[in-house]
């Protein structure tokens, strides 16, 4: 590294409660960054500053694929993230031709054409809410609900099967696993999703499994281990984050109360009030974002120097509070003027393929929830709501609710 490694924080260096960020953030974005050891790996520059962010997202001299070969930085052992055909430790042009097989499927026409079903799903999920009565709990009744429903049907997987393929995910992705426990879930998934790529091929199918089982053996695009590593990244991306997404956007609406109130009286406001809190909400905790490294000597937006080789973490949850591009931005406001596009997807080739997906499914959400439950209140202190300690993206356990 550029600098002496000794005497390094180590990081995180404040946890992640609830949906808080720490204001020693607010300070370290007046400052060039630091460099900070986490519990695995080397030693990593900390990126804080929004343009170094976006920089690290979308500059093709910073390499995903780079990390196959050093000790990759995070708050688990990187060695089990080596996985050279997974789509997101690859660069273009590798990464731009398996991308292109599924990103057409979430194509913002493809994605409006699923609107009716939906819609549908969304209603039946909020008809079970109801009629569990007040007190329900949101996790249990919709969020955790709606988006395996929904990539179960883009995938053609039966929905009795999404319990078990949760309970896979969170034991393969979840921060201190046991590493047996890892890997017998890994095992069940790769079985599991074998099974499913061998049906296909007997009986082909149009949901997007399928295409990309075509993909594979007619146009030969696909290796088999990208095929499994696909459809794998489909779940964890489709599921995991969108699940989060929605009950932190209860919560946050639930603990600004002006907020909420004011949706209630202006539901036209939504569109900008979503884009807003997809910008406030620190959805993943500290640490757990995948840092890129340089190809060769540069220099970041901020004026820190970055030596070939070295590693950056781009923290985009403290990069979208950045009050040079988001004025009092630590603030939650629905009326900002010609906001800055937010890094909550990412930036660059690893913009998220399904952000058009989560944001439909979460509009369709609030709207409904909206004019459904319009004196919707936590049922519980917002002090007393549990935030689970070993997911990886900020996971509240449960939200009960009243009207």
């Amino acid at each position: 590294m550029s600098s002496a490694t000794t005497d390094l924080e180590s990081y995180p260096f404040t946890p992640s409660e609830a949906l808080t960020i720490h204001p020693r953030y607010r300070e370290l974005q007046q400052q060039l960054p630091i460099q900070v050891r986490l519990p695995f790996g080397e030693p990593v520059w900390l990126a804080t500053q929004y343009h170094d962010c976006r920089m690290v997202y979308g500059d093709r001299r910073f390499s995903r694929a780079a990390g196959l070969t050093h000790d990759m930085p995070g708050m688990m052992d990187g060695e089990r993230l080596k996985i050279p055909d997974a789509l997101f430790m690859m660069d273009p042009p590798e990464h731009t031709r398996v991308r292109r097989l599924t990103s057409g499927a979430f194509s913002p026409a493809r994605v409006a054409a699923m609107e009716g079903w939906l819609q549908e799903l969304v209603d039946r999920l909020f008809d079970d809410l109801a009629a569990a009565g007040p007190g329900a709990d949101f996790i249990e009744h919709f969020s955790s609900k709606l988006p395996p429903l929904v990539i179960s049907r883009l995938l053609g997987v039966p929905e009795d099967a999404m319990p078990s393929i949760i309970e896979w995910i969170d034991d393969m992705v979840g921060i201190d696993i046991p590493a047996e426990t890892r890997g017998k879930a890994h095992h069940e998934l790769n079985t599991y999703i074998s099974g499913l790529i061998a049906e296909r091929r007997a009986h082909p199918s149009d949901d997007i499994l399928g295409a990309l089982v075509e993909a594979r053996d007619e146009g030969d695009r696909l290796s088999e281990t990208e095929l499994f590593n696909m459809a794998l990244a489909l779940w964890l991306g489709g599921v995991d984050t969108t699940h989060n997404e929605l009950g932190s956007m209860l919560f946050t609406l639930m603990t600004h109360r002006s907020h909420w109130e004011e949706l209630v009286g202006d539901p036209g406001l939504l569109p900008n009030a979503l884009e807003e809190l997809w910008r406030f909400i620190p959805s993943h905790k500290y640490g757990v974002l995948f840092c890129r490294w340089a190809t060769e000597d540069l220099e970041l937006p901020s004026g820190r120097h970055v030596a070939a080789g070295e590693p950056v973490y781009p923290e985009h949850t403290v990069a979208n509070y950045d009050e040079s591009v988001f004025p009092n931005g630590w603030e939650l406001d629905f009326h900002r003027v010609d906001p800055q596009p937010h890094l909550t997807f990412a930036h660059g080739s690893h913009h998220c393929m399904g952000s058009h997906l989560a944001r439909l499914e979460v509009r369709l959400a609030m709207e409904t929830m909206l004019r459904r439950f319009p004196s919707l209140e936590l049922g519980i202190p917002a002090g007393e709501v549990q935030w689970s300690p070993t997911a990886m993206l900020r996971s509240a356990i449960a939200l009960p609710v009243t009207w």
